[in-house]
């Protein structure tokens, strides 16, 4: 019997209760950042671009056509970020997360070489997202059952998650001219991600006889990891007088290094549970290290297309991303989990495992330029950021480390002003995002009492908002031999 009330205990309580929490890019966006000091004004409507040496990322085609080393410096300066999860815990307990970021974006520059390859090279942040929030609710819930406890009780209940997960990609690569209107190139991406995600949660309930019993539960999650992956992308670009071509395709990443570590711990004090008239007291406990990761990036392919008319040119792009069944990046290893270990055979590698999954996505961008002087050329974009994530990982009983569930929409707009050898890039950026499914656990609505002081899984809304300044400086030295 003690065995199969662990066992219960295991399968309720170890189920994803991120409470408002599943995020990817921003963490579960392929397009959340762009790069360059003309591109990110585009919204990376740029792979028949000629000018901006971000072409090392976004089409190696392009870089057969650059003539001058340059230095470009990007950033991306966000002046308020928002997510708000409604009705985390329950009613009028909203999980939010409000901060300013200041994100250098891209560092890319080019080369002369003696030959007819022209040589590019970047640094750059395609993910750099931060969350840091806590839900607090305190209400009357039925959580003990009637024979334990008539009526309801007083719940007090409180969760908090903070995560950062960031990825730097080191980008060089070589391009050239097939022909006059015709450029190909290939580059070599190397990037590093790293995750550091800790969640909290607590309830606590008195019950309401003469004898007051505590019932509580408190849990806590732990994932920090690191990854190492190289991909390689190769891309055409062709040009004509009026309009331009691009194709680009990007092999899935290739996993080579990394390691993490995972650490859960759950406290249960007196919870009733089904099939049997004791109180449960109990705790499971463990901590892994150095344990090796497998992150995996997919395989992607981009079309784009420019036209021109008189002083105006119209751009756009279209990408679509693979996706991957639920897969795990972590693997724990056996250990004891449940304590005291009384061969109940609950194992750590049944239950804090790392697991993501990832649904295919496309997405496009518009970008219009215009220009308005000699000089001065003005610029704007609109582009989707549809979020990978996949309802499937919900499901799982292992850990998860992403939060964000909504699709996003970014608006930019902002002017290059040119001078003799050098260029600024001054914009702006509005990103917008909501849901009306977001899947949440640990919400005290509705909940039943054999829920353990879990809470329930429930379908709410979330949103998300940016607003932030663009500034991009480049700097040509000379024109190629």
């Amino acid at each position: 019997m003690y065995y199969s009330l662990f066992r219960k205990l295991c399968c309720l309580l170890f189920l994803p209760l991120a409470i408002g929490v599943d995020l990817h890019a921003q963490d579960t966006h392929h397009w959340s950042k762009q790069f360059g000091t003309r591109a990110a004004l585009l919204g990376g409507a740029v792979l028949t671009d000629t000018l901006d040496n971000a072409g090392v990322f976004y089409n190696p085609g392009n870089l057969g056509y650059l003539d001058t080393t340059s230095l470009s410096i990007n950033a991306n300066l966000y002046g308020l970020e928002n997510i708000n999860i409604q009705n985390a815990l329950g009613q009028r307990a909203d999980f939010k997360g409000i901060q300013f970021n200041t994100v250098p974006l891209l560092v890319s520059g080019s080369l002369a070489t003696k030959s007819d390859w022209n040589l590019s090279y970047g640094l750059l942040t395609p993910v750099s997202f931060n969350f840091n929030g806590v839900a607090r609710i305190v209400g009357e819930f039925d959580v003990a059952g009637e024979e334990l406890s008539p009526g309801k009780e007083e719940v007090v209940s409180e969760s908090g998650i903070i995560t950062k997960v960031q990825e730097t990609t080191v980008a060089l690569g070589i391009g050239r001219k097939l022909s006059s209107n015709l450029g190909f190139g290939i580059s070599l991406l190397n990037t590093i991600r790293t995750v550091n995600y800790s969640y909290r949660f607590s309830a606590k309930a008195l019950t309401n006889n003469e004898d007051y019993i505590l019932m509580a539960r408190t849990q806590n999650e732990f994932i920090n990891y690191f990854a190492l992956r190289t991909a390689l992308k190769l891309g055409l670009n062709y040009q004509n007088d009026t309009y331009g071509f691009g194709l680009a395709v990007t092999s899935p990443g290739l996993d080579w290094l990394g390691n993490g570590t995972v650490a859960q711990d759950l406290t249960l004090s007196n919870i009733n549970t089904a099939g049997s008239d004791q109180p449960l007291t109990a705790f499971a406990s463990d901590r892994q290290e150095k344990l090796k990761t497998n992150y995996k990036s997919p395989f992607e392919i981009a079309f784009g297309a420019h036209k021109a008319f008189n002083r105006s040119i119209i751009s756009f792009n279209l990408t679509h991303f693979g996706g991957f069944d639920r897969y795990r990046i972590i693997n724990a290893s056996p250990g004891t989990l449940v304590r005291p270990d009384n061969g109940n055979s609950i194992d750590s590698q049944d239950f804090l495992n790392v697991e993501t999954a990832m649904k295919p996505v496309t997405n496009f961008a518009i970008g219009y330029e215009n220009r308005w002087k000699e000089n001065i050329t003005l610029l704007g974009s609109f582009r989707t950021d549809f979020s990978y994530f996949d309802k499937e990982s919900v499901e799982s009983r292992q850990l998860k480390s992403e939060i964000t569930q909504w699709d996003i929409f970014h608006i930019s707009m902002g002017t290059e002003i040119k001078k003799s050898r050098s260029s600024l890039t001054l914009g702006i950026i509005y990103s917008f995002g909501s849901t009306q499914e977001y899947l949440q656990r640990g919400s005290f609505y509705n909940v039943e009492a054999d829920q353990l002081l879990e809470g329930a899984l429930v379908v709410t809304k979330a949103g998300y908002t940016n607003f932030g300044l663009l500034i991009g400086y480049a700097f040509n030295f000379k024109k190629f031999n």
